[in-house]
């Protein structure tokens, strides 16, 4: 079995944040991209960060930061975040499985991410899709296996694994959590203190 591998997708523009949202501190000091990554690669054997062209300082800085990170540049990250997603998965041809994690979400606790990788190993289905639920609600990260990989590198335009996920939804194993971090994202400076 190859290894489980998360995919922090982080090429995008934020445009309706104002500024690079990636680089904003949170109330720990640390920037909101920092925060996420702190929580996602003690989790998992491998992490790719998904960055646009002219991150190559901010990737450096990372890679330094964080010894086992590996960063790659999406030329197209501009048009949307399935462009994205599809550079990031022709670079994770080892992994067994993939957790689609969103740079702009540090709020989960660690546990969901144990409770996904517990899920996704112990699934009766061959080629299980794991997402976390919250009172109902689906949020991220979204736990893919391997066999789906060659649809990801075929997505384009802005709704990344949105598209998947509903081609399968007969596959896709909800697993509800404590823990409403799944569904908060940042938008909006305001929501830097959300956490």
């Amino acid at each position: 079995m190859g290894p489980l591998g998360a995919m922090v997708l982080a090429g995008g523009l934020g445009r309706r944040f104002g500024s690079d949202k990636r680089l904003a501190a949170l109330p720990s000091g640390e920037s909101l991209l920092e925060a996420t990554l702190s929580k996602i690669i003690p989790a998992f054997d491998e992490t790719l960060l998904v960055l646009r062209p002219g991150d190559e300082t901010l990737a450096a800085a990372l890679s330094t930061q964080f010894k086992t990170l590996t960063t790659t540049f999406a030329d197209d990250a501009g048009l949307g975040m399935g462009h994205s997603l599809a550079h990031g998965a022709a670079n994770i041809t080892r992994w067994q499985g993939a957790a689609i994690c969103l740079g702009d979400m540090p709020f989960h606790a660690p546990s969901t991410l144990s409770t996904l990788i517990r899920a996704f190993q112990a699934a009766s289905q061959s080629h299980p899709i794991i997402q976390p639920c919250h009172q109902g609600r689906p949020g991220h990260p979204v736990l893919f296996h391997r066999a789906y990989f060659d649809a990801m590198r075929a997505l384009t335009g802005d709704q990344g694994a949105r598209t998947l996920l509903k081609a399968e939804a007969q596959v896709v194993q909800m697993i509800e959590v404590n823990d409403s971090g799944i569904l908060q994202d940042v938008d909006a400076p305001s929501d830097l203190a959300s956490g």
